[in-house]
């Protein structure tokens, strides 16, 4: 399976920017991704943590 990628540079980890860190280059990012995004069930074994509701990203 394909991972897809965000354009830009990842965040340092040593700084790592408050709430979601891929917020700074994320093309779905919200006011609220400035706040630490809940850990959920994608699908079974596997994790995301996006305020974007996984409908509207697919």
């Amino acid at each position: 399976e394909t991972m897809l990628t965000i354009p830009g540079n990842p965040p340092n980890l040593l700084r790592l920017p408050k709430g979601c860190p891929f917020q700074p280059r994320c093309p779905h990012a919200m006011e609220i991704c400035s706040s630490a995004p809940p850990l959920e069930e994608f699908t079974p074994g596997r994790l995301r943590a996006c305020f974007k509701p996984v409908e509207e990203l697919l």
